[in-house]
């Protein structure tokens, strides 16, 4: 299956549904209209009854640059609010459907972008990947729940630092604080290069010459835009590999876990104990847990139907 929206492209196949920004001239900024396109392409994925797993993702450039400043220079209290909350929808959508969520963050994921990637349930990301809250420096505070989700991932004392200091953090930090589970690397040769693009760039500027520093410049974009493909490249192929893993366990199961964990963060710890002996039990009327108890017991592979 294949849909274009205005800002965002739809695809599904065996299984792994992809979900890609798609507003290259403002890096994904998160607008109304990009917004309502993602909302209608997670409502798509819903529906998709053969949607096992979904990849949200952007470009090698930037995952999603935070909400439109634009249509933010002039709301009101109340128009914030219905911002805020078309947001938050699609967070909590991310959050608790059914299948399991990958956020490939290639390059930026400030402000709402790393809000949304934080609703994701595991988050892929390499060495060119920034995350922000830079709501503070705004005048504001992150709207759709990113400081929540945060405190869950890093704690409350790191959550504050994150939201407080508006740092950005590099991926390399991200993934060591936890708010990337998997950290990829790109083509050596082609990181080599356009490291060595850059050093041409600064020995131009030395020289004097307009003429070689537009030259170098120039090289040094194609160079580090190569480098910065191979290495988004290489985390959606990480990301679909993890997918395809996924799609290999039994749903119900998948499902029940997202359920237990969401309640042991969302709700309190004694609900969430509630949760997962119910879930624990509910499971013994499904074909999945006779098949794959059973597949154990006779040493082969289970086989899987879902049910």
């Amino acid at each position: 299956m294949h849909i274009e929206y205005e800002n965002v492209i739809y695809d599904c196949e065996d299984g792994i549904a992809v979900l890609q920004l798609h507003r290259p001239k403002a890096l994904n900024a998160l607008s109304g209209e990009i917004n309502r396109d993602i909302m209608a392409a997670i409502q798509e994925v819903m529906s998709d009854k053969t949607a096992r797993v979904l990849i949200v993702t952007g470009s090698a450039r930037a995952f999603a640059a935070g909400a439109d400043l634009k249509e933010m220079m002039e709301v009101n209290p109340r128009s914030a609010r219905d911002i805020c909350q078309l947001a938050k929808d699609i967070n909590e959508l991310l959050e608790n459907m059914a299948i399991p969520t990958i956020a490939v963050v290639g390059g930026f994921a400030f402000g709402g972008g790393f809000e949304l990637a934080l609703a994701c349930d595991f988050r892929v990301g390499g060495s060119r990947t920034l995350v922000s809250f830079p709501e503070v420096g705004l005048g504001i505070v992150p709207g759709a729940n990113g400081m929540i989700r945060a405190c869950h991932i890093v704690g409350p004392s790191k959550a504050k630092e994150l939201a407080m200091f508006t740092d950005k953090i590099t991926g390399q930090e991200a993934y060591r604080l936890g708010l990337l589970n998997w950290y990829v690397t790109g083509d050596e040769a082609l990181d080599a290069a356009a490291a060595e693009a850059k050093k041409a760039v600064k020995a131009a500027k030395q020289s004097g010459n307009p003429e070689a520093i537009e030259q170098a410049k120039a090289a040094s974009k194609a160079a580090e835009s190569a480098a910065s493909q191979a290495e988004y490249d290489a985390m959606m192929a990480k990301a679909k590999s993890l997918a395809a893993t996924l799609i290999e366990k039994p749903a119900c199961a998948l499902a029940a876990v997202k359920k237990v964990v969401g309640d042991a963060a969302n709700v309190n710890a004694q609900q969430a104990k509630l949760r997962e002996t119910t879930e624990f039990s509910l499971l013994f009327d499904t074909h999945d847990q006779r098949e794959g108890m059973t597949a154990f017991s006779q040493g082969r592979a289970p086989v899987y139907t879902n049910n």
